[in-house]
């Protein structure tokens, strides 16, 4: 979705086509607010596959500030590309499990570091360092699915000029409306005569539900959910 669709789309339903009560500028801070919250409740709403080279060790950070956690470690790669040339596949593994089985491996003495990474491990609570298995030599090259902040949505010229932001937003079009709700909120929430606590609950209550709903459905249908139940 546009940022100028949505933007038209908010000064309707707030009665403010000339945006006086709510100047644009103050509406596109909101707009950039309500992607941040998805992202954060959503990481993978804004994901991207990039190419990571590895340090020395068994502990890897993002080192992107960008790059909001790692959600996925799929390959090695031979070639950074383009195009990526593939390697061995990569796959998580529990930390206790690992540490049970083999509770040195993070001993280069024990577990001698190579180029390929067999397993990984992710830590919920620390999501932008992730640890390899075996320790990587220093040489190694993987591809990555990052969780990564939405770009920032800015005028391209006079900022109280609706046609200034015909940009698309970061995030894919089903999440426009979702956005929308939040922008509503807080509008209705602003302390001004047009302030509507009400409405700002109710618009606010749409965003909330309309995002665990999105996270509940990407859930259920997603292909690791599929092929635990057939069995592939």
């Amino acid at each position: 979705m546009l940022a100028s669709e949505l933007l038209t789309r908010a000064a309707t339903v707030l009665q403010d086509e000339s945006h006086v009560r709510w100047p644009l500028p103050e509406l596109v801070n909101w707009i950039n607010d309500g992607q941040q919250a998805i992202v954060l409740a959503k990481p993978s709403a804004n994901s991207q596959s990039v190419v990571l080279s590895l340090t020395i060790g068994t502990l890897q950070t993002l080192t992107d500030n960008g790059h909001l956690m790692l959600l996925r470690l799929p390959r090695n790669l031979t070639s950074a590309g383009p195009p990526r040339v593939g390697g061995r596949a990569i796959r998580a593994v529990d930390r206790e499990v690992l540490d049970a089985s083999e509770p040195n491996w993070h001993d280069r003495a024990t577990i001698p570091f190579k180029r390929e990474v067999r397993q990984y491990v992710f830590d919920e609570e620390n999501p932008r360092e992730f640890y390899v298995y075996p320790g990587n030599d220093g040489t190694g090259l993987v591809e990555a699915v990052v969780a990564t902040l939405p770009e920032k949505l800015v005028a391209n010229g006079n900022e109280t000029l609706i046609a200034s932001y015909g940009t698309a937003l970061s995030l894919d079009d089903p999440y426009g409306l979702v956005v929308l709700d939040y922008v509503l909120s807080r509008a209705f929430a602003k302390d001004d005569v047009g302030a509507d606590l009400t409405r700002a609950g109710l618009h606010m209550q749409a965003f909330m539900t309309a995002l665990g709903i999105k996270v509940q459905s990407d859930a259920a249908k997603s292909p690791n959910v599929r092929a635990k139940v057939t069995g592939t």
